[in-house]
């Protein structure tokens, strides 16, 4: 038998089922299968190190949170890789009536010519209508300044974070987990964090990041199975202040023109 490409581990403790993904979320997953084994009403599951999901996984992933919510359950995301990101900014009801905790972010020092994730908590950026990404310092770094700056496109990474009345928060899951005992609030805190070991930046496996995941992801989806955020309306993008600014200028300049010739194509098409 060859290695699971999808990896699930639960502990339930009180009624909190904390479960945690590890690997490829593609048509192999084992999700269905797995909702008996959550047996709390509450669900925190772990995604940092969830590297890839593709076209296939996503469907299944939509349709598996969507059972768990008929199911009665609360679910609640934290330390979401990028990948996951990534797709909560491209698919409509990517998760449902989940909530997102916290989540990984991209960095970078050209410096020093060093990667960083930083785990940021969504609640750090309420009363902020336009998030920003937060100067973050490189573990390990000696440089003065630091010259750590955020990996990709403020405006698109954040664009999932929730709004509503200025404040990019959502008051549903600061009601929830004020409702847990302080023994889970305790866990979940403990489970929401990052340790550092030695001064040095130490990456998962979902740290295998480029802003182009997007874009790639984003074409591959099939249209007719889930519903792909496109960029009709979307805010001009600032420039990425880090190493992928030319990258990112290229990508965009490709799509506008598969945009222009599908275009192009269709007003043919209609005419003959």
């Amino acid at each position: 038998m060859g290695t699971k490409k999808l990896e699930l581990s639960a502990r339930t403790v009180e009624d909190v089922t904390f479960l945690k993904l590890k690997g490829v979320i593609d048509e192999d997953n084992p999700l269905a299968g797995a909702l008996k084994r959550l047996e709390g009403r509450t669900v925190v599951i772990d995604l940092a190190d969830v590297r890839r999901i593709n076209s296939c996984g996503v469907r299944d992933w939509v349709n598996w949170l969507t059972d768990l919510d008929r199911a009665g359950k609360q679910v609640l995301l934290v330390k979401c890789s990028p990948t996951i990101v990534n797709q909560l900014n491209l698919v409509n009801n990517f998760i449902g009536r989940a909530m997102v905790k916290s989540f990984f972010a991209p960095y970078y020092c050209g410096g020093c010519d060093r990667e960083q994730l930083e785990l940021l908590q969504v609640e750090d950026f309420a009363g902020q209508g336009r998030p920003a990404a937060p100067a973050v310092r490189g573990r390990g770094c000696t440089q003065t300044p630091c010259q750590m700056a955020f990996d990709d496109i403020e405006e698109a990474y954040f664009a999932f974070l929730p709004r509503g009345a200025g404040q990019v928060v959502d008051q549903r899951l600061v009601a929830h987990i004020n409702g847990l005992s302080p023994t889970i609030q305790e866990r979940i805190r403990r489970l929401d964090s990052v340790e550092e070991t030695s001064g040095e930046t130490t990456r998962s496996s979902s740290a295998q990041y480029s802003p182009l995941t997007v874009t790639a992801t984003g074409v591959s989806l099939a249209r007719d199975s889930v519903n792909v955020l496109g960029p009709t309306g979307a805010p001009e993008a600032p420039p990425a202040p880090g190493r992928n600014k030319l990258t990112l200028g290229l990508t965009v300049a490709a799509l506008a023109l598969a945009g222009a010739i599908a275009a192009y194509v269709f007003f043919v098409a209609g005419k003959s």
